[in-house]
């Protein structure tokens, strides 16, 4: 089964004996080239990376990493011509490799095989409300960027943060704000809830209720950009 693939991170849940496959493609079905991942393989014994239907580039002891007792959460990043694979928690990575000849992907595929079945929640596809409150509701990030699409008036605020809860320091990116008029970039808070703007453009009508529009955060080498997708960031 294939689905499109936003962002370079894919981040799911899985329930399954052994042999949790995912594969890395240039549209919905299997391409040349493909990256392949193979988590639980080998009767359970043996996690790695594929490139071309090929040799393995990487493999590691990963002895009951996959069980169908409960649902294990992981997460495939694939930016900067490389895979890197990790359990949900950790943001080191149990894995990475290289990609041997880079290509654009834009779809990944999942299945189970060698008598095992799986079950799978992919925890990209899921939609989120948000209250006119000013609270943020936190998840973990794993990879360099977030991808995503928002549909407000205006005022979409995320905060990246070392940890659960807002934290000192802290980035908070607003998209939208001054009545749907600007957007920023600050770092910290005051005790009176503001803080320094590290950057703020003029965006008008960067955001709409009629329409959810698409955009890319990323943070990498000491730099946080933001932008529509596939676009150059503002």
């Amino acid at each position: 089964r294939f689905r499109q693939l936003h962002g370079k991170t894919l981040r799911f849940q899985v329930k399954a004996a052994h042999d949790c496959h995912v594969a890395f493609t240039t549209g919905a079905e299997e391409t040349d080239p493909m990256v392949e991942v193979f988590i639980g393989g080998w009767e359970g014994a043996a996690s790695a990376i594929r490139f071309k239907k090929a040799d393995d580039l990487v493999k590691v002891d990963t002895p009951d990493i996959v069980t169908e007792a409960e649902y294990r959460e992981f997460w495939i990043a694939v930016d900067h011509n490389e895979v890197r694979v990790g359990k949900g928690g950790e943001w080191e990575p149990l894995m990475q490799a290289p990609i041997p000849e880079p290509f654009e992907i834009t779809h990944y595929g999942y299945s189970t095989g060698w008598g095992a079945t799986g079950w799978w929640k992919f925890l990209n596809d899921r939609v989120l409300n948000t209250e006119d409150c000013l609270t943020y509701n936190f998840e973990p990030v794993y990879g360099d960027s977030i991808s995503f699409s928002v549909a407000c008036s205006n005022d979409a605020h995320l905060a990246l943060t070392s940890g659960p809860e807002e934290t000192t320091p802290m980035y908070e990116i607003f998209i939208g704000g001054w009545e749907n008029q600007h957007s920023a970039i600050r770092l910290n808070k005051d005790g009176k809830g503001t803080g320094d703007d590290m950057a703020k453009v003029e965006t008008p009508d960067v955001v709409c209720t009629e329409e959810e529009r698409k955009f890319l955060v990323s943070f990498r080498n000491g730099q946080i950009k933001v932008g529509y997708k596939d676009t150059d960031p503002f």
